[in-house]
Order: structure tokens, then sequence, then C-alpha cells
């Protein structure tokens, strides 16, 4: 068979076709006794739904375990600088080299993004993937090291440069091994790890600031980063041993279980994995999908309130008058908000089965708009405090732009370089946010808040254009006629869901918005 075709096509042609086994008492969603997980839409007349439960529960487990600690690390790691702001760190920085410490590491990411996407798809991802953690964890401790402005702006460099694959690669697995409802809950469940990191990092922060070495020159802040670094080496290494690259490739599982989890994901007609590169389909997601630059700009934009309150949170809240152990304390609850926000917005998204994403959208924009109002016209600690926590929510929506190009992209390179565009969108729109904070303007940074008011408010009707596209795309394909769609079906022939076709070749393929 030729390497044209999704992987996955090749193993399902190795024996039977088990399309020829679904069978119409399957039950559907929202249809359930109430014993079962009713993200299972799927069954087949071979398979009980407990055993495909079953086999779900193992990969819930081992993949989605691992995921969820890569994300968990991965946004530790970049956030140390934050918690090192109130730590010491800045006496050996001047200026406004603290914000630029934040922005180096994202330009890395836009450079490094276009490569990471194209490894994904040449390397074994997985493999690829494990090796990029290590690497970072390595360059994490070397931060011991590093006093001096220029070694910090190296090392922020580098650990951009291996952290870029981090969501391009754990969107790809995610859409390798659940459908697009399951994929709602299990994306919302490895980014809420950003909040989970923030309590931690609070924690730790806190912890690290009582401890003093007996070196004279070895800080707290040296040793919070020399820590966290060699933990993330362990962890990737643990990756490097557990994480598969498809689910084709799945040691934990036999060969009927890998073929159900593929019959079950097969409603995605997204595929698993392909290894050719197809340039006709990097030329359409540029020239020919309309939902591309909206879509863009809108990363772009949302991501800059995102850069900045990553990066200046505990400095914000530090002006209120906290002293630095309990202003990483009281950072903590803004990782409270990201997970209420990202669990209670993607797990809305799977409960209307992928429909009102765009709502979903704007309802976490709401709340950080009221949070920068308050921001810039309260005074009280508390007031401001709390405006904080709100504000955070609206960092969250790079979760639903995950989802929403997950669910709204087929074909392997092209879905690669939707991924690899997203991040540099995250990437620009993070270097320009801790830009926004001027030395000058410590420590009220009126004119970045009033800026960041703007940019959320101007999200919105971007949001709402993604959706009309999508949804005028929808009723062009609603219209085709039968016999248009018989002619298409005979030409592509069975198992289409599994020949690496893009969303606009697949006609039966329909937009969520």
């Amino acid at each position: 068979m030729s390497n044209l075709y999704d992987e996955a096509y090749e193993f399902l042609s190795d024996e039977k076709d088990l399309e020829s086994t679904v069978v119409s008492k399957t039950k559907l969603d929202g249809e359930g006794d109430g014993n079962g997980d009713s993200d299972f839409e799927t069954t087949t007349d071979e398979v009980s739904h407990e055993e495909l439960k079953s086999i779900y529960r193992k990969i819930d487990w081992r993949i989605l375990t691992l995921l969820c600690g890569i994300y968990f690390f991965q946004f530790l790691d970049k956030s140390l600088l934050n918690y090192a702001a109130v730590m010491g760190i800045k006496k050996n920085l001047k200026g406004n080299e603290f914000s630029n410490l934040a922005t180096i590491l994202y330009c890395s990411y836009i450079v490094f993004e276009p490569i990471s996407a194209y490894l994904f798809q040449v390397l074994p991802p997985a493999k690829f993937f494990s090796a990029c953690i290590i690497c970072w964890g390595i360059v994490t401790t070397m931060t011991l090291f590093c006093e001096s402005y220029a070694s910090l702006m190296v090392i922020r460099m580098l650990l951009g440069c291996f952290e870029a694959c981090v969501a391009p690669g754990c969107i790809l697995i995610t859409g390798m091994w659940w459908t697009h409802k399951q994929q709602l809950k299990r994306m919302g469940l490895w980014s809420i790890q950003a909040g989970t990191s923030t309590i931690v990092g609070g924690l730790l922060s806190y912890a690290f600031q009582h401890v003093h070495s007996t070196r004279q020159y070895l800080a707290s802040w040296q040793i919070f980063f020399l820590i966290m670094g060699l933990a993330t080496v362990i962890f990737g290494i643990v990756c490097l041993i557990f994480l598969p690259d498809s689910p084709t490739r799945a040691k934990f599982l036999n060969n009927r279980e890998k073929k159900l989890v593929l019959e079950h994901i097969r409603k995605n007609q997204t595929g698993t994995e392909n290894k050719t590169f197809k340039s006709y389909q990097l030329k359409e997601l540029l020239y020919k999908d309309k939902q591309t630059w909206p879509m863009i700009i809108l990363t772009i934009i949302s991501m800059v309130p995102t850069g900045a309150v990553g990066t200046f949170s505990v400095t914000i809240i530090s002006t209120f008058g906290f002293s630095s152990e309990v202003t990483a304390l009281v950072q903590m609850p803004v990782g409270v908000s990201t997970i209420i926000s990202i669990v209670g917005a993607t797990y809305l998204c799977a409960y209307f089965n992928g429909k009102h994403r765009a709502f979903i959208f704007i309802s976490l924009l709401v709340p950080a708009i009221i949070g920068y109002i308050v921001l810039l016209s309260s005074y009280e600690k508390v007031g401001n405090l709390l405006s904080v926590y709100l504000i955070n929510t609206g960092t969250c929506v790079i979760t639903m732009i995950y989802s929403w190009n997950g669910a709204n992209t087929a074909g392997h390179t092209k879905r690669l370089a939707r991924n690899c565009l997203t991040m540099v969108g995250f990437a620009i729109g993070n270097l320009i946010g801790p830009q926004l904070f001027k030395a000058k303007d410590y420590p009220h940074y009126r004119p970045a808040k009033i800026t960041l008011l703007v940019l959320t408010v101007v999200s919105i009707p971007l949001v709402l254009l993604v959706r009309y596209i999508s949804q005028l795309e929808n009723i062009k394909r609603d219209r085709l006629a039968e016999e248009t769609l018989s002619q298409w079906a005979q030409e592509v022939g069975p198992n289409y869901e599994f020949k690496d076709l893009t969303d606009i070749e697949n006609l039966t393929f329909r937009y969520q918005y």
C-alpha cells in the first residue's frame, strides 16, 4: 500500500474491514442507560460496550496521563521566571530586561514551530516528543549557572526551541486516539495542567523562598530551577519508554484492540498518521481555507493578554502591597480559575456535542473584560486581586482554539501545518504581551491594562466571524445533490476516513462552530 495513505488505512486493510461489523442498534450519544460512558458513540456486533470502555480506560491511564504530565512540566518550567521575579532574579536585571526574557522564549517558538511540525511528520512522533522534553529539562537545569542577562537570554531562547513542540504534539496525539467529543474532555484535562502547575508553582516558590544555600552564589531561585529541571528530565525518560507513536504501534494493545480504536475514531474523518509531506494540503490551508487567517488573527490578539498575565501576574499582585512570600501564595487561585474555566468550557462543548463553541469561547472573554475594568478603576487590594483572577479566564481560550482547529481540520499535513500556524500566532501574541509592561509605567501599568482590555473586546467579533464562515460552508455542503455525493463516494472508495483527505476534499465533512 502506498505511503500516501494513512498508516491506519494499511493496518485496517490487512484483514477484513471492521466497518462491516457496525450495527444500526448501536447506542448513540445521549442514549446511554446510565451505566456506560456516553463518550463511546460507536460499538460493533463483535465488541461489547464494556469492552470498548475497558480499552479506553487503558488508553486514558497511559496516554492521557502522559499528556497531562507533558503539559504540566512545560507550563511550569516556562513559568519559573514568573515566580523567580519575587525570588531575587531581578537583582541581576535592569530596565525592561525581565520583559525581554519572556519575549525571547516566544521568538524561539516562532522559529522552531515549523521545524517541529515537519519533524513530527517525518520522525516517530512520541520519540521526538520525548527527546524534546529531556532537552528542555536539561536547559532548565542549566539556568542554575546563569546570573547575567546575556546568559539568561540564551537559556530562555533554548527553552523556547525545545518547548515549541508541546501544544502541537499534544493536539496531534490527542487526535490519534479519541473522537472529537472525547477530545474535548481529554484536551480539557491536559490543558488544565496550566492551572495545576500554577498552584504547584506557587507552593514551590513559597517553599523555596525559605531554602537558603550555604554556598553564597546559590540563590533560592537557582535551586528552584535545578530541582524542576531534573524532574523534567526524569519525566522525559518515562515518556520515551511508555508513550507510543500511534495506535497501530501501541504495545499495550493487542491487534483486535488496535482495530477497534481505529474503528472508533473513524467518525473523525481525520485519520491518525501519515509520513508523506503533501504540499497541496499546505497550499489549501494558506490559500483556500477561509477559516485560516481569521483564526490566526484571533489567536494573536487573544494571546497578547496570555503573554502579559503569564509573565507579570506575580509582579502585578506584588504591587498591591503583598510580601514576596504572600504574593507566591495568592498567585495560586489564578491556577484555580484556569482549571474552572477550561473544565467548564470543554465539558460544555462536549455536552453540546461540539456545538455552540463560539458562544462558549466568548463566555471566557466576558469575565476578563470585567476584570480589566475593575483593575483600571479600583485601588482596593482585595478587589484588584479578584480582578486578576477574572482576567485569567480570558487566557484560557487557547484550549478552545486547539479543539476548534482539531475538529475543523482534516489531512495530516494540513493538521500539522494548522497547529504550527496556531502556535506561531500564540507565540506572537505572547511575545507582544510582556512588552506592554514598561518599567517606566510601574507600579500601575495603566497603558498595558488599557491595551489588554481593548484586545479582549476585539476578540469577540473575530470569534463570531469564524463561526459565520463555518456555518456558511456547512450550508453549501448540505445543498449538494445526492447524485454528486454518490459519485464522490464511488470515486474515493471505502475507508475514505483514513485516506488522508482534507476537510475541503471530503464532501461529507462538516465544520463545528
